[in-house]
């Protein structure tokens, strides 16, 4: 299974899932799409950083997910909240934030006296989304599956417990963090109380969906498929992948506003 293929896999359970999100509330039967579409995001992050590995460019590859970023947001905030158009920011800021995130820590690795650090932009992005400092598509996952990917890969055990961490950071971090937070508040003199977690409702368990998408990046065979032999037709097979996110979710607002 080449990188091509995951991307149409990608794409075609991020169409259903959007689908469902924007017609389910009508239409309940349609419900079963957004479970569906728990697949497509670690797949798609999983293309970030196997694009990041092979990329010849990555200030270029950076510089084309701000890009989409730019260009994505009013259809994603149309669709999603048309009536506070950057109150949560689409879903390539987040993979845009997971790719420099891997490289940063990629660069760290490789020098004697930062690679015992490397770690410090993984937990600087995580808490700029603790603290609500950025909000967008996925949040924090984003950020913690790629490292995923990008620490674990070829071991599938870990891969897919990393994901699980990932999705329920929640409550695998909230103990922790709370009880660092308890202790700096007992040292400053202050009262902190900490929170008692919830159970995790039918949404939330919903997410272990996105175990499957392991099933198609065991069959990865590391090739990128067959595309245009000509460099522009190449390009635009490529720049057609990124169109499609605002460009399927122009549609879906359409429709719902003439439904």
């Amino acid at each position: 299974m080449s990188a091509l293929t995951l991307r149409i896999i990608a794409c075609i359970c991020m169409l259903l899932d959007h689908i469902g999100y924007c017609f389910a509330g009508r239409y309940p039967f349609l419900t079963p799409l957004r479970w569906i579409g728990r697949i497509a995001f670690p797949l798609y992050v999983f293309l970030i950083v196997n694009g990041f590995r092979h990329t010849s460019n990555r200030p270029r590859y950076a510089l084309r997910l701000l890009i989409f970023a730019v260009i994505s947001q009013v259809p994603f905030a149309l669709m999603t909240h048309p009536k506070n158009m950057l109150g949560t920011l689409n879903v390539f800021v987040t993979l845009l934030l997971a790719l420099l995130t891997v490289w940063a820590t990629d660069e760290m690795r490789k020098r004697r006296f930062t690679k015992y650090l490397c770690f410090l932009p993984t937990i600087a992005v995580y808490f700029l989304y603790y603290f609500g400092l950025i909000r967008s598509d996925y949040g924090a996952k984003g950020v913690l599956l790629a490292m995923t990917f990008y620490l674990f890969e070829g071991n599938i055990v870990l891969t897919a417990i990393g994901m699980l961490v990932s999705i329920y950071h929640a409550y695998v971090l909230h103990y922790p963090i709370s009880a660092a937070f308890f202790l700096v508040q007992r040292l400053r003199g202050r009262a902190y109380t900490i929170a008692p977690l919830t159970a995790p409702n039918g949404w939330q368990m919903a997410q272990l969906f996105c175990l499957v998408s392991l099933v198609f990046i065991l069959l990865y065979n590391g090739k990128k498929g067959k595309t245009p032999s000509s460099k522009a037709g190449a390009k635009a097979v490529q720049l057609g992948f990124y169109l499609f996110y605002p460009a399927h979710m122009l549609l879906l607002y359409a429709l719902r506003r003439l439904l």
